[in-house]
């Protein structure tokens, strides 16, 4: 039986957003290395760290969670899901020299849309276009339509394809925004999340992979069996499994939601940062680690759109129709 006290609605969102960030900073000094290496280095990586070679200190975020922050307050000026605005922020996230990673199908899209191509073709196509930099970033609109699957299918596809038009980076990117949506609103448990993510998605890699990750939850194999099985590199169809998998393993303990998936290994801060957003939007701010919430570079802003967020989400003119 779950005990916990339930949280309030707006704390949830900004649990969601402050757990994309917290994940990705937690995951950023590790970020490709192997399961080995980490354990060697810090035995568990359960605090915020820097990362010399990055140039990044303890408890800064990549370009997961700047992305995350630029779809955030896109919404927030426009009040709706707007592809030409977002468009116009990529662009100038990429022109003002902080750009703390990039994938390489975003770099690519990017830099056609600064050629003049249109929002609505600039994202890449093919197999090498099944990143995770859609579900990286995702988790805004989630929140923003949580009152709306079917509004929240169609916004994802049209921010998803300013960078990649690979079916399976938007299949992640609606799984993940999709959970995101579910849990916010406490529409289902975390038993039944996979299942019910599945069926909205539908069939497709990222699904088959999530119905995997079901299975082992339910064999309860150890966890780095497990998510060895599932894969935690860049590909999307790895990315969000894991992060799944870390998420419904310990529903209600953050913390050990995000170590796990940045002990897992390869694509650390995304795993971390997407599994994190469900870990927040489910268990709200509360939940977060505050010795690594007083280190998060950016937190009242973060707060802030999140807030911004709830009260656009939850207004009568986006709930309807």
């Amino acid at each position: 039986m779950d005990t916990r006290a339930e949280p309030k609605v707006e704390d949830r969102f900004v649990g969601c957003l402050l757990g994309v960030a917290v994940g990705d900073a937690l995951g950023m000094p590790v970020e490709g290395w192997s399961r080995e290496a980490i354990r060697m280095r810090y035995g568990v990586l359960a605090e915020l760290q820097p990362s010399s070679s990055r140039g990044l200190g303890a408890g800064q975020f990549t370009d997961d969670t700047q992305m995350m922050l630029m779809h955030a307050e896109s919404i927030v000026a426009a009040g709706r899901v707007d592809g030409d605005d977002l468009a116009q922020r990529f662009v100038a996230w990429l022109r003002s020299g902080d750009v703390r990673g990039i994938g390489g199908s975003t770099l690519q899209s990017i830099l056609r849309l600064e050629r003049g191509v249109h929002w609505t073709e600039s994202g890449q196509t093919g197999e090498f276009a099944a990143g995770n930099g859609v579900a990286m970033r995702i988790a805004p609109i989630g929140l923003f339509d949580c009152q709306h699957p079917e509004r929240l299918r169609d916004d994802v596809r049209t921010v998803g394809a300013i960078t990649h038009r690979n079916s399976e980076a938007l299949a992640g990117g609606l799984a993940a925004a999709y959970a995101v949506a579910r849990l916010v609103t406490a529409r289902t448990q975390p038993t039944t999340l996979i299942e019910e993510t599945i069926s909205f998605v539908g069939d497709c890699e990222v699904s088959r992979n999530l119905q995997r990750a079901q299975e082992l939850l339910e064999s309860a194999a150890p966890a780095s069996f497990s998510l060895a099985r599932l894969g935690t590199s860049g590909y999307v169809v790895h990315t969000v499994a894991s992060a799944f998998y870390c998420f419904v393993r310990t529903p209600s303990d953050f913390r050990e939601t995000a170590i796990e998936a940045v002990m897992a290994g390869q694509d650390t801060d995304t795993t971390a940062a997407v599994a994190s957003a469900l870990s927040g939007a489910y268990n709200g701010v509360g939940s977060i680690p505050q010795g690594w919430l007083q280190q998060l570079e950016a937190r009242e802003r973060i707060e802030g759109l999140a807030s911004q967020i709830c009260v656009l989400a939850l207004q009568p003119s986006a709930t309807e129709g």
